[in-house]
This record gives C-alpha cells, sequence and structure tokens, in this order.
C-alpha cells in the first residue's frame, strides 16, 4: 500500500463541497459527517458558497416552519432559525445546503 501524501489530501471544505454535489445536506448532517461543530461548518459552508465560482452553483432550500409552513427565503444567515415570525414556534426544518454542477 502507498504511504499517502499528506499536501495531496483534500481539505474539510473540498470534502464538503463533494458531499454537497452528491444530494442536499443539512448543517447537522455534514458536522456529524465530519466529526465538527456546527458553527464550525456553519463558517466552513460561508466560505464554500463565496469561493465556489463557475464551478457550479451553490444552493439553498430554506428553512421551514412546520406548523405554519412559512418558508424563510429573505434569511442571509446559512443557519437554522431560533423561531418562527408568523407563529413564534420553535418547531423549524433546518435548511438543505446543495451544490448544482
Amino acid at each position: 500500500m502507498d504511504p499517502v501524501d499528506p499536501r495531496m489530501a483534500s481539505t474539510r471544505r473540498q470534502q464538503i463541497s463533494e458531499a454537497l454535489l452528491d444530494g442536499p445536506l443539512t448543517a447537522l448532517e455534514i458536522a456529524a459527517r465530519f466529526q465538527a461543530p456546527v458553527k464550525t461548518i456553519l463558517a466552513d459552508l460561508e466560505h464554500v458558497r463565496r469561493s465556489l465560482g463557475k464551478r457550479g452553483r451553490f444552493v439553498v432550500e430554506p428553512a421551514e416552519c412546520l406548523s405554519c409552513s412559512f418558508v424563510f427565503e429573505e434569511r442571509a444567515r446559512l443557519g437554522t432559525p431560533s423561531r418562527c415570525p408568523r407563529c413564534r414556534s420553535e418547531h423549524i426544518r433546518d435548511p438543505l445546503f446543495s451544490i448544482r454542477a
């Protein structure tokens, strides 16, 4: 077996980009996959969104209130909102992230 050259290993952000090409994931699912805090993953996702360029399009399926179906379309932050502005429910579906080539 050949030893792996550490310079050739991909970074966590590159690995996240590759995972998002396979299909949509929540920040929590990505955090579990890479064994990192959600806060770190959100920073990584923001970096991936800014640096993607012409290699693909970063797609965010917005969070949604599971009580009244309010969709957080105008939200700039990538994290899950704490409560719904319409009904004040805290039962919110996490946003989904993906990359389309």
